[in-house]
């Protein structure tokens, strides 16, 4: 059942291909052909799912306003907190690195890695052909199952955005906003510290605060759109 071309196209897949997109359709292809005869359980997944996507720019008309793109397959995880870490809060270009939650339906399940190391067999098979000199055993003993990773078929929606990376302004300048005065802002910046909040620093935003975001930049959109005569249609 787990035979050297599902391990070799897994290990590959986990490798990377280093934002060579034409690469990562390739070990794809591979991918979905290899895990065609796995059982039910090893393509499966109950619960919602996980990714850390960074969107830039261009991607938002797809992304936000038609809420749908289609990216082929991609690595989510079961585990938010693994997603959270996963590259950081910020990357050079990008508006915003997002965080979404999706809940697949069974089609949309390629191979729910974190399931096959939770089997006894699949982990003696791995052992067995690193011990061969399998040619991407190391990739596959390097996560294992430390991402809690499940290879989906779905397109990222602006609407499964559970939070998005922000960089408040300095301190300061909010407390000027604010009209806090000097003598006061040392103790209110002490309280904030106690509070898990770091003023200028990146961080995430609540589930409720990417959703009024989101639902900004779609009205700014369609302003913009109505002042140039252009009609609305949205998907």
């Amino acid at each position: 059942m787990f035979d050297d071309r599902l391990l070799d196209a897994l290990g590959a897949w986990q490798n990377g291909w280093k934002e060579d997109q034409t690469r990562k359709e390739g070990l794809a292809r591979e991918l979905e052909q290899a895990v065609q005869n796995l059982p039910t359980q090893f393509r499966s997944v109950s619960g919602p799912c996980y990714r850390k996507r960074f969107i830039y720019k261009g991607e938002l008309v797809d992304v936000i306003w038609n809420d749908e793109r289609d990216e082929g397959i991609a690595s989510w995880t079961v585990d938010i907190a693994f997603a959270e870490r996963f590259k950081g809060l910020v990357r050079p270009g990008a508006v915003s690195g997002a965080i979404l939650e999706h809940r697949p339906e069974a089609a949309e399940v390629v191979v729910n890695v974190a399931a096959l190391w939770a089997e006894p067999e699949f982990a003696a098979a791995v052992d067995t052909y690193s011990s061969r000199g399998g040619i991407h055993a190391k990739a596959l003993l390097n996560f294992k199952d430390s991402q809690g990773e499940v290879v989906l078929k779905s397109p990222i929606r602006g609407s499964e955005i559970i939070a998005l990376t922000g960089v408040s302004s300095p301190f300061d300048d909010l407390c000027d906003r604010a009209g806090i005065p000097e003598d006061k802002r040392e103790k209110i910046f002490g309280e904030l510290l106690k509070g898990g909040v770091y003023p200028g620093e990146a961080t995430y935003t609540t589930r409720q605060g990417a959703q009024n975001a989101i639902a900004n930049t779609i009205r700014r959109i369609e302003e913009k759109l109505v002042a140039v005569g252009y009609p609305i249609k949205r998907k």
